[in-house]
């Protein structure tokens, strides 16, 4: 299993050691995950209360004995139809592969946890797994959509022109953003 760019650690390693170079003031390990300023940085008050936060300083995401992270809860309109503008720019950029563009996946990390702030801490962890599987849902009916028109199409592959226009216009994909949530609703988890 290969995790990590070696080179890169060894290098923080040796330009730290000498006080000099590009990485000179960064952490050694974990140095990439951890914004400046992120506000996520658990104090020993937070651990010793169980008042856990994310690596964007939100609380309540915490899923371990979590009988809420599982659930299918009603969440915006809003943040569903920035899912589906999520879905839709990888289909047409990426082939419906998320793509390598790190500054596209934070803006859209940053926008889901400041709306996950904006809910009750009992409702975040819900709120993650219903975008997480609204996100999942329409990207099956997407990918079915335009294996249906392009026979033999794979995740990746490219897609002829005209056809992902005519998949995103198509009612039973543009209304899963207005959908009702459940099995039997808008957002099918089954698929």
């Amino acid at each position: 299993m290969y995790i990590g760019n070696h080179y890169q650690g060894i290098m923080r390693l040796f330009s730290g050691m000498h006080g000099r170079g590009i990485h000179a003031n960064m952490p050694l390990f974990g140095g990439a995950s951890r914004r400046p300023n992120a506000g996520g940085r658990n104090t020993l008050e937070d651990l010793l209360t169980g008042h856990y936060k994310n690596s964007y300083g939100v609380e309540g995401m915490c899923v371990t004995n979590n009988p809420n992270a599982r659930k299918i809860i009603q969440v915006s309109d809003e943040m569903k139809q920035r899912v589906f503008d999520n879905v839709k720019d990888a289909f047409y950029k990426y082939n419906g592969m998320s793509g390598d563009n790190e500054a596209e996946w934070e803006e859209m990390a940053q926008a889901k946890n400041a709306y996950y702030k904006t809910l009750k801490k009992s409702d975040r962890a819900a709120a993650a797994w219903t975008l997480g599987q609204f996100e999942i849902s329409v990207s099956r009916k997407v990918a079915g959509a335009v294996k249906e028109r392009v026979p033999g199409w794979t995740y990746g592959d490219q897609i002829p022109a005209g056809v992902l226009d005519e998949v995103f216009a198509d009612e039973s994909i543009t209304s899963m953003v207005s959908g009702k949530f459940g099995t039997a609703g808008g957002l099918d988890i089954r698929a």
